[in-house]
């Protein structure tokens, strides 16, 4: 094969693909599609699940098997695909790391069906949830809780640090803010067994101590 004949063959429309094979690859699509949305849903550790990016994963999958049946082996539209998508830009910003990680699962089971290898698709598919819902059960991970106590600067931050380890197995300050009138200090902790409630109530008696708030934790803290 010449030059000629190599880039021929490269720009020309390589893509037969029957009606039947387009239907098998988008029915299998939509079918990861949905149980991409399902795990999603089901192991979201957020504070406020979105419906809409889920529904955005979703049709990221069928639109990428759409996309890679357009393109198949044809060079002048893969090309023409890269410069397309070049233009989009993304106005809502991924918080969570997690949530990157679905859109890529998403674009991996769509390169997958649209290039009719579903026992990739379908068995990888399967091993990630099998993982993610493994790890969503906690089985790995032990409940933290940020334990933030609000007072006036006339507040003993030893003794506070004190009664805190005193009804955690792990305990360790975060964040500490100080002013001329009220001090606010964040802790993570791991409870002992039954003494969140014992802990709270050892805080409030602690002089200066206005308020107390208890909050699950994700591993992440802004400050």
């Amino acid at each position: 094969m010449n030059k000629k004949e190599l880039l021929y063959y490269l720009l020309e429309n390589n893509t037969n693909i029957s009606i039947a094979e387009i239907a098998i690859g988008l029915i299998m699509s939509v079918f990861l599609a949905f149980f991409i949305y399902f795990i999603y849903k089901k192991t979201y550790s957020g504070v406020m699940y979105s419906k809409n990016f889920n529904v955005t994963i979703l049709l990221v999958t069928i639109i990428t098997t759409m996309v890679m049946m357009i393109i198949g082996s044809n060079l002048a539209l893969s090309l023409g695909m890269v410069g397309a998508l070049s233009i989009i830009r993304f106005r809502t910003a991924v918080k969570d790391a997690k949530d990157s990680a679905f859109i890529f699962w998403a674009i991996a089971v769509g390169i997958a069906c649209g290039s009719g290898i579903y026992t990739i698709a379908i068995l990888g598919s399967i091993i990630i949830a099998l993982v993610l819902l493994f790890l969503s059960r906690g089985v790995m991970d032990v409940t933290s809780y940020l334990v933030i106590v609000h007072g006036d600067a006339s507040v003993d931050v030893d003794l506070v640090s004190g009664k805190i380890d005193e009804h955690c197995s792990k305990s360790a300050l975060k964040m500490k803010n100080i002013t001329d009138s009220k001090i606010d200090m964040t802790y993570e902790v791991t409870f002992k067994k039954e003494q969140e409630a014992q802990l709270t109530k050892e805080l409030r008696k602690i002089a200066g101590v206005s308020a107390i708030n208890v909050v699950t934790y994700n591993g992440e803290i802004a400050g």
